[in-house]
């Protein structure tokens, strides 16, 4: 079973109602270490700056970013970007159902945007590693974002240890960054690097290939396989909590993933 067929299962089951959304976007927010990355950045970098009026997310998926920063910037003009017309409008239709004002999401291929200094916040989850031209993505960026601005991204890196896993990397432009790789890429369109942060240390990539990776390989081997991975990750799933706080509380030397905060 391929990662993008899962995300168009969970997108299924999650349209069916206001709760299921909410309740997948808690779920997501606990198994997931990426996200405790990226909304730390939030938190700790930018929810005390003055002004964040306008936030953009670019390659907003099933909306969870969007949804998170609205609770914390329940002022702010929120508008979530993606390529996927059905995920955009399962986010609307549950943004227009739950009474969210300033949240809305448009179908827009990122390689084409054309805002201009209009976003305080961008927020770029998972997206480069997609994305063959990424120098003018982030061009792109640099130019919807404000001078005083600021984009978090979290991508690969190259310092993977393990075996690559096809399911979840075959779609990938690029299997990840070396630091000074994403730095000059980032300068050279026109950002100032502020803070790089490696996740998924000797720690967090454990606990995925654990918790993630098993459960991903035991729903695609067959009926059985399938019955079997909800209980395998509840069983594994206390040691998986225990080996992301280990990883999120520690200091990466390296690890499998960047999160950066750059200013425009």
């Amino acid at each position: 079973m391929e990662y993008a067929t899962v995300k168009n299962k969970i997108a299924e089951v999650m349209r069916k109602s206001i709760l299921v959304r909410k309740i997948f976007y808690r779920i997501t927010g606990i198994v997931f270490l990426r996200e405790w990355y990226v909304k730390r950045k939030i938190v700790k970098s930018i929810s005390h700056k003055k002004n964040i009026n306008n936030i953009l997310d670019a390659g907003s998926g099933f909306g969870q970013y969007c949804y998170f920063c609205k609770k914390k910037f329940p002022d702010a003009e929120i508008v979530g970007i993606d390529i996927n017309q059905n995920y955009i409008d399962d986010c609307n239709q549950f943004a227009e159902k739950a009474g969210i004002e300033g949240l809305k999401f448009r179908k827009e291929d990122l390689t084409a945007i054309s805002y201009k200094n209009r976003f305080d916040l961008i927020l770029s989850v998972d997206v480069l590693e997609h994305i063959k031209d990424d120098i003018r993505l982030l061009s792109l960026l640099n130019d919807a974002v404000k001078p005083d601005g600021f984009i978090i991204i979290s991508t690969p890196t190259i310092y993977r240890k393990h075996k690559k896993d096809g399911m979840f990397v075959d779609e990938h432009e690029r299997e990840g960054y070396a630091e000074k790789e994403i730095m000059e890429k980032l300068k050279n369109s026109g950002f100032s690097t502020i803070d790089i942060t490696y996740s998924y240390g000797i720690w967090g990539d454990l606990s995925w290939r654990l918790g993630i990776r098993n459960f991903m390989k035991l729903s695609e081997s067959g009926k059985a396989g399938k019955i079997f991975a909800p209980f395998y990750f509840i069983a594994v799933f206390p040691l998986v909590l225990l080996l992301m706080l280990l990883d999120y509380f520690r200091y990466n030397k390296t690890g499998t993933g960047f999160v950066i905060v750059a200013q425009g």
